[in-house]
Parts: C-alpha cells; sequence; structure tokens
C-alpha cells in the first residue's frame, strides 16, 4: 500500500484562485457528509494498489449537442449555473481550481509510475469532486469506479492495461458458460466457440489452395508448422540442414536477413569539383549576380525598401560577428515583421568578405514560407529564382549551380545530411553538406519535429567541421534555454575558440562558451490589452445574474454599517430605518442618490465606474483605510429631516446631481474610439484586482466552466466593441476548431444588427476551407461596413484589424505514450501564442485585444509551446537517424537511437521513443535487438511516407494494385481533399461525399475515386474542374497537390529499384477491386483494427479502448452501416481498419476508416500467425471433431476447417519469403522464383474468392 500526499476532499472552496473563504455544502449526496460538517484537511492520503480487479468501464459522459434547426435562435451556451462545489447537482467545474491542479498532478503521477497500477481516493470528497474525479480519469485514459456506501464510498483509480495477449484481449472470446461447469480434463464443447468468428475462403479460395499445394507440396516443415505453431522445432528434417551442415534458419523463423548495403544507385557518380575549383568558380558567378543587380533600375528602390526594415540597420554588427570564425553558433531574435528572414541571409551574400564564397542554406518550417521567402529575396535583389537565390522543397524546386543561396524545408535539409546526399566532396571523404559553410534556421521558436531533430544533428555536425557556422532565428523563443542547450558546441576540443567578448560572458560566467546573441526590435503599433475580469466590468455580462443569498448579504453588510456609524445620532426604530435609508442613500463616486434601498445602492456601486473624479483603485484604498461609511454614503441626520430642514434642499440637489449624471453618461456614449487615442474604458489593464473585479470573476467562473468558449459573453463583447467603436475596425476573434467557429458563425446569423449583411461581412477563416473564400477576409469592406473575423490560424496578418479577441484557447495535437495514441483536445494557449494572438491588432495600426481569460489564469499559462518531439509518434525520427547514421547502437547503447534523441533541447518521453522502437520491429523495418534496419525499413526510409503507409504501398506490388495504393498513400499523407461547409450545408456535403464513395465504405478508397475523377475532369479544362470541385464540396488545390504527389513517390520508389506506379504490369494486374484494395490498406495499417458485434455501437481496439468512426469519415454519415448498430449475425464480427486512433475530451474517434469485408487480409499479411489445433467433445447430436484456432498477434481469434487452415498457414509463410524478396532487392519483383510467385497469384484468388463469399453469406443472414 504506498501513499501518496495531494489535496483532500470535503467541500472545496469556489475561490478558483485558492485563496478564498469555502462554504459548507448544503444537503447531502451519495456518499457525502451532513450539511454543516467540517471540510477534510489539505492533505490527504491516497491509497495505492497494484494490480486491482476492477474491470468496469469508466460512466459515459454527453457532451452537448450541437445541431439546431435552421432559421432558430441559438443559445449556444450553457445556463449559468447557481449550484456550488457538493450542492446536489452541481457542474465539476465548480470544484476549486486548486483542487482540480493538484488531482490532476497526482493522476499523471500515477500513469508515470510502474510499481503502481491505482490509487484509492479518501472518502469524504463531495459529490462534485467524485464527479470532477471520474471526469478526469477518463480524459487521462485511466479507470474509476466508486465502492461502497455512505461514509464508506471511495473511488479507486486503475491503469488500463494496453497491449495484446490474454482472453480479455481476444476478439473471438469463448463462452462464459466454459468455466467452472467441468473439469480441466474434459474436453470442450463445439457450443462454447459458438461466438468465434470463423474462416471462408470460397470455393475459388479452395480450390486456388489446393492447386498451389499440389503443384508447390509442402515440405515436412512446412506441414508441422502448418499444424500448429511451433511444433517444427521438434523435428530433425533434410530440409533444415544445407549441404555443409550447417541449419537453414530461414526455414525457422520469419526474421528478415539484415543488409547493410542494399540499395542499388543507378550508374556510376560523376566526377566532382575539387574543392578549390567549387570556391573559383562560386566566386565568379557571385561578382557577375552582384554586378547585374547594381545594374538592374531597380534596384535603387528595391534598397530604398530594404532600409525601411528594422533589421537592416544591425547588417554592420551581424557581418562583423560572422566574420569571426570563432562565432561557431549565432542566436538572432526578433520581433514579427522586422525583416530578419529575408535582410539576414542577403547581409552575408551582400558582404564583400562573406559573400564571394558563402554557401548558404536557409531553413523554413513550411514550403510556402521557403518558396515566398525565397522569390521575395530574389526578388530584392532584381532576378528571378533559381539563380544565385534558389528554393527547393517537396515537389518542387528552383535551383542551378550558381545558386549560393537556398532556402528549403527542415525535411529537405535531413535528406541532405545524408553522407551520399551529393553532398560530399571528393578525395573519398564522405563529408556532410560538404559544400555548405552557413546553415541558418528560421522560426525556430514552432519547434517542429524535423528543426529539433535537425539541432541534434547538426550539433555534432558542428564539432567535425571548423568551417560550419550556423546562425538560429525566432520571434519568442527563450534565448537563455536557448543559449545555454548551444554552450561550448564547437569549441569543445579547441578552447583557443572562445570568444571573450561574448556579451553573454558576465552572465554565465563561463568565458567564450556561450554563443553570441543579437536581438533586432520589431515594427509594430501600440496595442491596449484586456482581460476577462476588464471584460466582465465593460459589458457587465453577470450582474443580471446575482442569487439572491448574495444581494441579501450585500443589503445586511451594508445595514450593519450604517447601524455602526450612525447609532450614536439614528434614534428612529428598526422598522423605520429602510424607509428612511431608501430615500437617503448616496454614492460618492458619481453623486447619484435616491436609491429605493441597500441592495440597489450595492448593485450600483458593484458596476459604477465612478465619474465623480476618483478611480476605483483609490476608492478601494480609501474603504479600506477607514471604517467611517460616512465618506461614501452621505445619511442626513434624523433631526433635520423631523425638524423640515434640509429635505426640499435635498431632493433638489439629487434631482440636479441625477440630470447632471446622466448627461455624462450620454456624452459617454456618444464618444467612439477612434483608432488612435487610448480605447474608451474605465477598465484599465490593472495586475491588481479591484474588490469589484474579484468579485465579478468570482461569481462569473462560479456560473459558467471557464475551459469552454462562453458565446454569449463573446456575443456581448462583440455588441460592446462595436458601439464603442467607429465601424471601420475588423474584429478578428481566435477559436480552437470548426465547430466552435461555425457555433458562433451561426449565433450571428440569428442575432440582429449582426444578420445584417449591408452593416455587418462575417468571414470563416479556417484549413478546411477553400483557399478563394480564405482571401476574401483580406478585402477591405466598404465605409461603415464592419468587418468581423473568426478564425483558427493565429498567424494570420489583415490589416484593418483593429480589435482582437482571444479565447484563450486552441486544439493542440499530442501523443499520450501510455495509451500509444494520439490526443487532439481544446487546451490553454501560451503566453507566447497570447502574444502572438494579441499582435494581430497592432500590425498596421493601433489596436485593442481582449483576453476571455483572467490575468491569473495568464500567469500560470506555459511560457511557450512545447517541442513537437513531445506530441507526435517517433517513428519517422527513428528511421532516419539511422538512415543517417547518427546512432549505430542497439536501445540500451550509448549511441542508440533513445540516447541520440535523447539529447534533444526537450528530450522526447522514454516510452515515446520505446512505442516506436516496438511499432518499427513489428512492421519487420527494424532488428528488435540492434535496431539496425531491415530490407524493409531501408525502403521506408527512402520514402516520404509515414512508416505503415509505406509498407501498404510496397506490399501493394504483390497484391497488384500499386497504381491505387500510390493515390491512397499519397491522400492519406495530405490534407483532406473535402472541404468543410457551413452548417446548412452539411447534409448536402454528406450526400456528395457517399455519391463518390461509390459504396466502398471507405475513406481511402473515396479518395482514390475522387482522383480519378478529378484526372477524367481536368482534362476538359480548369473551369470544369472548378465547376466539379464545388458541386462536391472538395478543394481544388488540396487535389492537385495530392496529384502531384503521386509522381513524387513513384520516384521515390524507382530509386530503389521498384517498377513506375503507372506503369502497366504485374503489379497493376488486380486494378481496383474492393477485395485488394481492403487488403492492401489493411496488410499496412495494421494493428489499426477494431472490432464490434452484433447490437454493438461503438469498436474496440488492441489497446481495449471504445472507439467512434470520426465525424469527417464517410462511414460516419447516417445512411451508412458503421454509423448506426452492428448489424451482423451472431457468429460474425464487423471489422473497420483506420488511420489513426485519437482521444479526444470524452471519447476516442478512428480517422481514415475502411470497412473491412473479410479477415482474410488479417491472416494473411498482418502481424504474427499463429494456429493450434482444437478437439470438441462428442454430444448426442455430434460427434467428436477437430478445428484449428487461428490467432493473429494472440489477439484476433478465428476459428477454421483444419486442412484450409494449414493451406492458409503454408500459403502465408510463402508470402512472407516473396515479399522478403523484393525488399532485399526490387529490381528482381519481375523474377520471382516460380513458387513464390505462384503463391503470390494465389493470394490474388484467395482474396477475392474470401471477399465475395462474405458478402454472399452477409446478405444471406440479413
Amino acid at each position: 500500500m504506498s501513499t501518496m500526499s495531494s489535496v483532500g476532499g470535503g467541500r472545496s472552496t469556489n475561490n478558483r484562485g485558492g485563496g478564498g473563504r469555502g462554504r459548507g455544502g448544503r444537503g447531502r449526496g451519495r456518499g457525502g457528509r451532513r450539511s454543516g460538517e467540517k471540510s477534510s484537511t489539505p492533505s490527504k492520503r491516497y491509497e495505492g494498489g497494484r494490480g486491482n480487479k476492477s474491470r468496469s468501464n469508466t460512466p459515459q459522459h454527453s457532451g452537448s449537442n450541437s445541431s439546431n434547426p435552421s432559421g432558430t435562435r441559438r443559445r449556444a451556451a450553457t445556463a449559468p449555473s447557481t449550484k456550488k462545489d457538493g450542492e446536489l447537482g452541481a457542474a465539476s467545474h465548480t470544484v476549486s481550481e486548486e483542487y482540480r491542479i493538484q488531482l490532476t498532478q497526482v493522476l499523471l503521477n500515477l500513469r508515470e509510475t510502474d510499481n503502481q497500477d491505482s490509487i484509492t481516493m479518501p472518502p469524504d470528497l463531495t459529490n462534485t469532486q467524485r464527479k470532477f474525479v471520474h471526469e478526469l480519469s477518463r480524459q487521462l485514459g485511466l479507470k474509476s469506479k466508486s465502492y461502497g456506501k455512505g461514509e464508506d464510498r471511495r473511488v479507486v483509480i486503475s491503469k488500463i492495461l494496453v497491449g495484446a495477449g490474454g482472453t480479455n484481449s481476444m476478439m473471438g472470446s469463448m463462452s462464459n458458460d466454459q468455466n467452472g461447469r467441468r473439469n480441466d480434463n474434459d474436453l470442450p464443447l463445439a457450443e462454447d466457440y459458438k461466438n468465434v468468428p470463423k474462416i471462408v475462403v470460397g470455393k475459388s479460395g479452395e480450390d486456388a489452395l489446393k492447386r498451389h499445394l499440389n503443384l508447390f507440396p509442402p515440405t515436412s516443415l512446412e506441414q508441422a508448422e502448418s499444424r500448429e505453431t511451433g511444433s517444427s522445432m521438434l523435428l530433425k528434417d533434410d530440409n533444415m540442414v544445407q549441404g555443409n551442415g550447417t541449419i537453414n534458419d530461414v526455414l525457422l523463423t520469419s526474421q528478415e536477413s539484415l543488409s547493410h548495403e542494399r540499395i542499388s544507385h543507378k550508374g556510376r557518380p560523376k566526377e566532382k569539383m575539387t574543392n578549390e575549383k567549387i570556391q573559383q568558380q562560386r566566386i565568379y558567378n557571385h561578382r557577375i549576380a552582384q554586378d547585374e543587380m547594381k545594374a538592374n533600375p531597380q534596384y535603387k528602390q528595391m534598397m530604398q525598401q530594404r532600409k525601411k526594415l528594422p533589421a537592416f540597420a544591425y547588417a554592420p554588427d551581424i557581418c562583423n560577428i560572422v566574420r569571426n570564425k570563432k562565432n561557431r553558433v549565432i542566436i538572432l531574435t526578433g520581433d514579427t515583421g522586422c525583416g530578419k528572414s529575408t535582410q539576414v541571409p542577403q547581409f552575408l551574400l551582400d558582404d564583400p568578405e562573406i559573400g564571394p564564397t558563402c554557401n548558404i542554406i536557409v531553413t523554413q518550417p513550411r514550403r510556402i514560407s521557403a518558396i515566398s521567402v525565397a522569390e521575395r529575396v530574389a526578388q530584392e535583389r532584381c532576378e528571378s529564382a533559381g539563380k544565385s537565390v534558389g528554393f527547393s522543397v517537396r515537389l518542387e524546386s528552383s535551383m542551378s549551380k550558381k545558386t549560393q543561396l537556398l532556402f528549403v524545408t527542415p525535411g529537405v535539409l535531413m535528406k541532405k545530411l545524408h553522407p551520399d546526399s551529393g553532398e560530399d566532396t571528393t578525395g573519398g571523404e564522405r563529408n556532410r553538406l560538404g559544400t555548405t559553410n552557413f546553415i541558418i534556421m528560421d522560426e525556430i521558436h514552432e519547434r517542429d519535429k524535423n528543426t529539433e531533430f535537425l539541432m541534434i544533428a547538426l550539433q555534432d555536425l558542428i564539432e567535425e567541421r571548423d568551417d560550419l557556422q550556423l546562425i538560429l532565428m525566432s520571434a519568442t523563443m527563450p534565448t537563455r534555454d536557448l543559449a545555454e542547450y548551444w554552450r561550448g558546441v564547437g569549441t569543445r576540443t579547441n578552447n583557443d575558440n572562445c570568444n571573450s567578448s561574448s556579451p553573454a560572458d558576465d552572465e554565465w560566467g563561463d568565458e567564450g562558451l556561450m554563443p553570441i546573441e543579437i536581438n533586432i526590435p520589431g515594427r509594430t503599433y501600440p496595442v491596449q490589452e484586456f482581460f476577462l475580469e476588464d471584460v466582465l466590468m465593460m459589458t457587465g455580462f453577470v450582474d443580471d445574474n446575482k442569487d439572491a443569498p448574495d444581494m441579501l448579504q450585500i443589503d445586511a453588510d451594508l445595514m450593519s454599517l450604517l447601524g455602526a456609524t450612525n447609532q450614536s445620532s439614528i434614534t428612529a426604530t428598526p422598522a423605520s430605518m429602510p424607509s428612511l435609508i431608501d430615500s437617503t442613500l448616496k454614492c460618492v463616486m458619481c453623486n447619484k442618490s435616491g436609491f429605493s434601498s441597500a441592495e440597489e445602492l450595492g448593485s450600483h456601486i458593484a458596476v459604477c465606474c465612478g465619474s465623480g473624479g476618483e478611480s476605483m483603485a483609490d476608492l478601494e484604498d480609501r474603504i479600506r483605510g477607514t471604517s467611517n461609511f460616512d465618506s461614501y454614503v452621505s445619511v442626513p441626520e434624523v433631526e433635520d429631516i423631523a425638524a423640515g430642514g434640509g429635505g426640499d434642499d435635498l431632493f433638489d440637489i439629487m434631482e440636479n446631481e441625477l440630470e447632471d449624471y446622466d448627461e455624462i453618461d450620454d456624452e459617454v456614449l456618444v464618444r467612439k474610439w477612434d483608432g488612435e487615442s487610448p480605447f474608451v474604458t474605465d477598465a484599465g489593464p490593472s495586475g491588481k484586482l479591484t474588490l469589484t473585479e474579484e468579485e465579478s470573476l468570482l461569481r462569473y467562473q462560479t456560473m459558467y466552466d471557464d475551459d469552454e468558449v462562453n458565446y454569449d459573453l463573446l456575443l456581448e463583447l462583440v455588441r460592446y466593441i462595436d458601439k464603442s467603436s467607429y465601424g471601420d475596425g475588423a474584429i478578428l476573434v481566435f477559436f480552437s476548431g470548426w465547430r466552435e467557429i461555425s457555433e458562433f458563425a451561426l449565433l450571428l446569423e440569428t442575432t440582429p444588427p449582426f444578420n445584417d449583411r449591408t452593416e455587418y461581412n462575417v468571414h470563416l477563416l479556417h484549413s478546411g476551407i477553400p483557399s478563394k473564400d480564405q482571401r476574401k477576409v483580406f478585402v477591405k469592406p466598404s465605409h461603415g461596413v464592419r468587418k468581423i473575423v473568426l478564425s483558427t490560424k493565429t498567424s494570420v496578418t489583415i490589416e484593418d484589424v483593429a480589435f482582437v479577441i482571444d479565447t484563450g484557447r486552441a486544439k493542440e495535437k499530442s501523443y499520450d505514450p501510455h495509451l500509444k495514441t494520439s490526443t487532439l483536445q481544446d487546451s490553454w494557449i501560451s503566453q507566447a501564442s497570447a502574444k502572438q494572438r494579441r499582435g494581430r491588432a497592432g500590425r498596421c495600426k493601433a489596436g485593442v485585444c481582449f483576453h476571455l481569460f483572467s490575468r491569473r489564469r495568464h500567469g500560470i499559462m506555459r511560457a511557450f509551446i512545447e517541442s513537437e518531439l513531445l506530441r507526435t509518434p517517433l517513428e519517422e525520427l527513428c528511421l532516419q537517424t539511422k538512415r543517417l547514421n547518427l546512432a549505430s547502437g542497439g536501445p540500451d547503447d550509448p549511441d542508440g537511437i533513445p540516447a541520440f534523441l535523447g539529447k534533444a533541447m526537450s528530450p522526447p518521453h522514454s516510452k515515446s521513443i520505446a512505442n516506436a522502437l516496438e511499432l518499427l520491429v513489428n512492421l519487420g523495418a527494424m532488428d528488435e535487438e540492434t535496431n539496425e534496419l531491415t530490407d524493409l525499413g531501408v525502403c521506408l526510409s527512402a520514402l516520404s511516407l509515414e512508416p505503415r503507409v509505406g509498407k501498404m504501398l510496397i506490399m501493394s506490388h504483390l497484391i497488384g494494385c500499386t497504381r491505387e495504393a500510390a493515390c491512397m498513400a499519397v491522400a492519406m499523407s495530405s490534407k483532406s481533399p473535402f472541404t468543410i461547409p457551413p452548417p446548412s450545408l452539411r447534409k448536402a456535403s454528406d450526400t456528395a461525399k457517399v455519391k463518390l464513395s461509390e459504396g466502398s465504405e471507405s475513406d481511402q478508397i473515396t479518395f482514390l475515386k475522387v482522383i480519378h475523377k478529378r484526372d477524367a475532369v481536368a482534362k476538359r479544362g480548369m473551369s470544369a474542374l472548378t465547376s466539379f470541385c464545388r458541386q462536391h464540396y472538395l478543394n481544388a488545390s488540396s487535389l492537385n497537390q495530392i496529384s502531384n504527389l503521386r509522381s513524387h513517390v513513384s520516384r521515390e520508389l524507382e530509386n530503389l529499384g521498384f517498377p513506375p506506379c503507372s506503369k502497366q504490369g504485374y503489379h497493376n494486374r488486380n486494378g481496383d477491386s474492393l477485395a485488394f484494395l481492403q487488403a492492401s490498406i489493411c496488410a499496412g495499417l495494421y494493428p489499426n483494427v477494431a472490432w464490434r458485434r452484433k447490437g454493438d455501437v461503438n469498436f474496440s481496439t488492441i489497446t481495449r479502448q471504445k472507439a467512434k468512426t470520426h465525424l469527417s469519415s464517410v462511414n460516419a454519415v447516417k445512411s451508412q452501416p458503421l454509423s448506426t448498430k452492428c448489424q451482423v449475425a451472431e457468429d460474425e464480427v464487423e471489422l473497420v481498419v483506420f488511420g489513426e486512433l485519437v482521444k479526444g475530451k470524452m471519447m476516442f474517434t478512428m480517422d481514415n476508416t475502411t470497412h473491412l469485408v473479410s479477415p482474410l487480409p488479417l491472416l494473411l499479411l498482418c502481424g504474427q500467425l499463429h494456429v493450434r489445433p482444437i478437439t470438441f467433445a462428442a454430444t448426442e447430436t455430434s460427434k467428436e471433431t477437430t478445428q484449428s484456432l487461428l490467432s493473429v498477434d494472440e489477439w484476433l481469434v478465428f476459428i477454421c476447417d483444419p486442412n484450409i487452415a494449414s493451406a492458409l498457414v503454408v500459403l502465408r509463410n510463402r508470402i512472407n519469403a516473396a515479399f522478403k524478396s523484393i525488399t532485399s532487392d526490387p529490381s528482381t519483383f519481375a523474377d520471382l522464383p516460380a513458387k513464390e510467385k505462384d503463391a503470390v497469384d494465389t493470394l490474388s484468388t484467395v482474396l477475392q474468392s474470401g471477399h465475395h463469399q462474405c458478402l454472399r453469406q452477409r446478405e444471406r443472414k440479413r
């Protein structure tokens, strides 16, 4: 039993800052305490257990329904809750923020601990806390279940064990009646296995298997293995002994042989120039290019534009630092818009000392950025891209022998790191990037995985190359951490290279080891910044929702203060006091009086901005510093009123003051923000909350879940902005995803005055929207028309934006190494992202930014976004590490892959690396002991595809559908060609998608059908293609990119020795038959397979997760079979293959799904196939019979006739041998041995026959 210290249960405080008073809960819930009981102590014992036996599922929580009938007013936000933590029916967000943070850390520690499987929560949790525990456990992939009753009720949280094997993980589990009714020596009954699905191959399939085995009879070894896996180890067969007496291991294992030099290179390499000749040619080309640039008539105009950029003034300083070869690593930071991306490379190129011999590579994180920056730099140099300035990205390049400045993506630079990339010089050396002497890595603050990978590799390369210099450029990267990471790089072997003039020397005290840092200021305009508490005060959003107990408390407090300060002078009875105050209460902040009650005065004070010349902050300080309430509420003496003195004057004064107040209020309403002076509001961006702001914020966070976007508050804020400023300033609202954008867009469409198209233009900006519609957001509207942009793109710059509304949320995709799944969830953005969003309002003019989160929340946000190495699977990087010879050791060696990736600035989780290596080993791409690449691994590392997708493409050569598999592969690796329609057109879009699928029940095959139709329509011209895309809700640019990628992937396969994808031949013999397309998809994407039985709604995966098809899938459309309950027979299962399992907030979803008709592709092409005989006992109606159990990785279990099972096992082994042959030497694909060639032909017949037989059986049973 382990003990963990954390926050305890009990009635938690409603103060989300953790500093307020707690309140006792009302009523008594299940397992809670009675009202009035004390809260538990802050520290509680969590009882940890090993191997908890609970197997119940976490309670299901349904999300909000986002549907809405067309034409009705939509209230997207939920009704505010007035229930507190501990009250029956209170929402989980009412649990204190402190408790939520601490419990989250406890459960995260449980996931990381290897020697603990469960913890038990304290028994004194409130109902609300217990609800939050269940919800959080589900989000983190843990199981939670409550046990006991009353005061002894506890919540046990345990891990979900992930992995294959065991009865509970088997798809074909036996009947529950088997255990306990006979002893272990009795034979099982066939009835016990009635739910295990049966394998059928059809008449044609059986005939093909018999023909193949008659033509190529199995050896005794193959016969033994085909009856029961592992039985061949007991044999001493002549076939196992070779001529020299050694054992033929190929017959005993399916492990692929290793080879270090497998890829043949066509032709002899061209003789390369020596370094001296290269330098001479480069100097000559540089002189010619400089002369042509300066002679161009546009040169002076371009120089004038360049000089306006802030970076231009730093050219001498930058060049001076670069000239000093001791400065191996230079860190350059500059705000967005300072010109560092376009100017710094040109500074080096134009410098008379650096430029003539320089060869510069600049990385940009995206291909579009690399192309656009290269073209801009070329334009500034009065030339076209491809001369001295060029680019090289995926699918496109523009460069020549004269190119000295090359813009690339990080992925292209990774390929250039290979010793055989063509960058090495003569003399027999295999020098990485041998002709490059400057590398500039731009936008490193984005921390994409390839950039992080390059930073690891370049550290070692700089140590090897004394002529290589690195410049790291960023906008918001923390330079302290970056400088520490690069400390001493390039000086570790020669202390003489220390630069004592480094400005970082004094700070770090380690002379000469820190890289030089340069900062370039930006060119932005001032932006006012407001947070949630300011927004609440501006809009008065929570004022109308005050609950009665709070107002009664305010009334009582005011009465007590009045009684205490005027006790000596007030002689009226308590009953007459209210009537006395009714006519005399006065607010000194604005001099308003005439309040009907103390409650009304309290309501006014809570929102009063003070037009009496005193600020809220000063007033609060004065209230806290004195006890004389008469200073703030003016109450005349009772004697004066009784004597009739002062009464008329009092009411005259009140009337005059009310008139003055009304005039001031009207003046404020008329005055609007002009876009230059400070924004019109009395709520200032103070770091210290006033009492009123604190109370408003607390009330809001009690009524609403601040983890969700409040559309009603957002609407009120847009209305407030619209009334407070002129209509020529656009409003840019940042959301986390398409659902949030469409929700608010629909709300605007149904809410006056924003539904008036003549006064308001509402634009949506999302990656799923066609580019033509995206470009509309940059068009400035007519005078007097307000533009409202709803966007998920943080990096967008729109010139006329004056107001930014930041919801503070973003959909972030990450990787959960414990669940081996990707997660896509709404989360709080980083402080750097908040700064970037704020800056969208200050790029071209002064602006205002409203953050819909509190200053307190902003203070605890992470400073920067995490590295992509922490948020993505690592299979591709592991392959590249081996391909580039950067880690030659095994998994536990100091020079292995885990050690190499562990040198990253932010090292990935050890489980993430282990999961990647495990997947590559299971794919057959890597040796388990040494991590050396197999033949398949070498092929996969040369393809620009995810490893599983790459295997699908290579396997398609045997299946006979390579042309079609190439289309599906590139579509799976690209952005979806389908656009996201507005809610009103969602049904029409789904109908078009189903029509395009042609009944395939597959996203991958739907992509294939779309590409085929696109190719046919494109022949009729661009207008026909545009019309086709519009009718079917397709993105033309995405389709064109997919079409171009086919040629790119085909060239990569040809370089390996495979035949061209589009060429007719044996690898394309089976065309686009569904049986073969499904088989190729299955062969690559396994183990991404899920199943369900009759009556089930959700699918089960190998990781024991329940999942549904993603809403974007064609199989999620209501008319499709997979969108409803499973309708197959009792002895069948419904199988689906998927591209990725994504964990949402409350549910797992599968994207890129394919309905697998027959399980034969699983048995013949996937995982490890095991077979064992099973004998069923005789009954009164049947004799004793023997069947075979076939299992894939001891997870997917099927029952089969012994003869058919034996033939399938033999065929499977021969298919494996053929696959090994084509991966070891792709050029021999057309010359397979006769036995393997016939096995491949037999595979085609069996797959086709089994597919059709399953379809026929399913139709008959329906």
